[in-house]
């Protein structure tokens, strides 16, 4: 043993590492620790060096076979490995902005039903994540990249104030189909008007998400309903009533 091997501790300090972690290195291989005579782990100055190297690459997030790799292949890539990395980065970047979104979607409505005094209890948390998650899957990933654009390009704020314009449609609605008023009535077709508009800025106009919406509907209209704390029957009446409203333009 050198005089300059360092014990535990003192690679610990001047690394960073915890002790599990320097063990587990020692166990995998991937920094071999010496031993003294009395079986205590040691570290020269080739095995800090490792440490070292080991701990930069693992604050790129490279996994511990990759960085095995790393140090130990002479014909490793360095460019082809960064470049890989950062693309696997950016994918995980978007799928977690694509959480953000989904989450920040439930939020709202979470909070948009328990301002309207409809109970969220742990059922209906579940029953309307399992509705949001069988209504995502009408869309493609290339149109729920643009549902993410829409609701970026219509800022956090304009898109609480749609989900809480939705509510009182219905309601307004739904009173001038209780009291029979005709479809071509005008406060019919400004509701509807209304309604329209709120789709279009949900797809931005493309036929596309228009058409997955409408699938996402037939397929889940008693969640969908559900979800906007309205009977299955109450809302097809609604768009029923709606649809006429349209036949009558």
């Amino acid at each position: 043993m050198s005089t300059s091997d360092l014990r535990v501790g003192e690679v610990v300090a001047r690394s960073g590492v915890t002790v599990r972690t320097l063990h587990h290195y020692d166990e995998i291989g991937l920094v071999r620790a010496r031993r003294s005579p009395a079986g205590h782990r040691r570290y020269g100055p080739a095995e800090v060096e490792r440490l070292h190297h080991v701990t930069a690459l693992r604050a790129l997030g490279l996994g511990l076979d990759v960085i095995r790799d790393v140090l130990d292949a002479p014909d490793i890539d360095p460019v082809a490995l960064v470049a890989h990395q950062r693309a696997a980065f950016a994918a995980e970047a978007a799928r977690l902005d694509a959480l953000a979104g989904r989450l920040g979607d439930l939020e709202r409505l979470l909070r948009l039903r328990a301002e309207t005094g409809v109970p969220v209890d742990p059922a209906t948390f579940l029953a309307l994540t399992q509705t949001m998650n069988d209504v995502e899957k009408h869309y493609t990933p290339e149109q729920l990249d643009q549902l993410a654009e829409r609701r970026h390009q219509l800022g956090d704020d304009q898109v609480r104030a749609v989900e809480a314009e939705w509510p009182r449609l219905f309601e307004a609605l739904g009173r001038e189909l209780d009291a029979g008023t005709d479809p071509a009535d005008p406060k019919v077709q400004a509701l509807v008007d209304r309604w329209d508009e709120l789709v279009a800025m949900f797809t931005g106009g493309d036929a596309g998400l228009h058409e997955s919406l409408g699938n996402a509907w037939n397929d889940n209209h008693d969640q969908i309903s559900e979800m906007n704390g309205l009977s299955p029957d109450r809302m097809q009446a609604l768009f029923a009533y709606a649809q006429r409203a349209r036949e009558a333009r």
